[in-house]
């Protein structure tokens, strides 16, 4: 079976890399379905303790689903299927309780942008282009990124990012804070992504996948529900072993030396 998306670990993190360059990075079914189970098999096992990704090549991070393959498939039988998916997929790297990286090694659009909304961090390269281009062949995201986008972003920007389809550059992604570091001209963004996640993966694992869960939620709760929620969690990690080592650590001026998950 042609590999149409690639995995790789090592040191305890992850790289899932979108590899059809030829094609920009677009996903056909195959690409989807290879995505949707590395990522399911990630959420059984817990095998990495960050993930990152990105795109094969320099041109593109992905271009969302394949329209080449999609023409002509004009049932909703085809819509349904094109929607499952990937919109399960990047529902689940919400869930993850490891940082996800996005790492944006080109031009990111259509789908390529609902993939960035489901990362937990996001990192490019200069002079890309970044589109949500749905709005140009008489559609909608479908990948659950305008919830996400909104949440991101705000409504006021997401809404005209969202209805004019316009391209928008790496500069405009930072400055609205849809891109979180933009790396040097002659900086590998993988390279940098990678730092990124061992400073993540050195950090207290309990502790980050309770961050991530809490703001994720936070996006569905009303402040009252949310403080709630962010007590119950403070509480639940006063007495672990983690946050006793850090303790100690302080108080006997040295580094922390926090333990592995599992």
């Amino acid at each position: 079976m042609s590999k149409e998306v690639l995995y790789s670990e090592h040191d305890g993190i992850g790289v899932v890399t979108i590899n059809r360059p030829q094609a920009r990075n677009a996903l056909n079914w195959a690409a989807q379905e290879q995505f949707s189970d590395i990522v399911n098999d990630i959420s059984d096992n817990l095998g990495p303790r960050a993930l990152i990704i990105t795109g094969a090549g320099e041109k593109a991070f992905a271009s969302g689903g394949d329209l080449k393959e999609l023409a002509g498939k004009d049932s909703k039988k085809t819509a349904r299927r094109l929607l499952a998916t990937m919109g399960l997929a990047l529902n689940t790297l919400t869930q993850l309780p490891i940082p996800v990286i996005g790492s944006v090694n080109g031009d990111a659009i259509g789908g390529g942008c609902e993939i960035l909304t489901a990362c937990d961090l996001r990192i490019s390269k200069p002079l890309v282009q970044f589109r949500f281009a749905q709005i140009q062949v008489a559609l909608t995201t479908g990948w659950g990124g305008t919830a996400r986008l909104v949440r991101l972003i705000h409504l006021s920007r997401a809404m005209e990012l969202l209805l004019t389809g316009r391209p928008f550059s790496t500069e405009e992604a930072y400055r609205i804070g849809f891109i979180h570091r933009v790396v040097g001209a002659k900086t590998v963004v993988l390279d940098e992504a990678i730092m990124m996640a061992a400073e993540l993966i050195a950090l207290p694992s309990g502790a980050l996948a309770a961050a991530k869960k809490l703001a994720w939620d936070s996006t569905n709760m009303g402040l009252n529900q949310a403080y709630l929620r962010e007590r119950e969690g403070f509480i639940d990690l006063w007495p672990e072993k983690d946050h006793l080592e850090a303790m100690a650590a302080f108080n006997e001026k040295r580094p922390p030396r926090f333990g592995k998950p599992g």
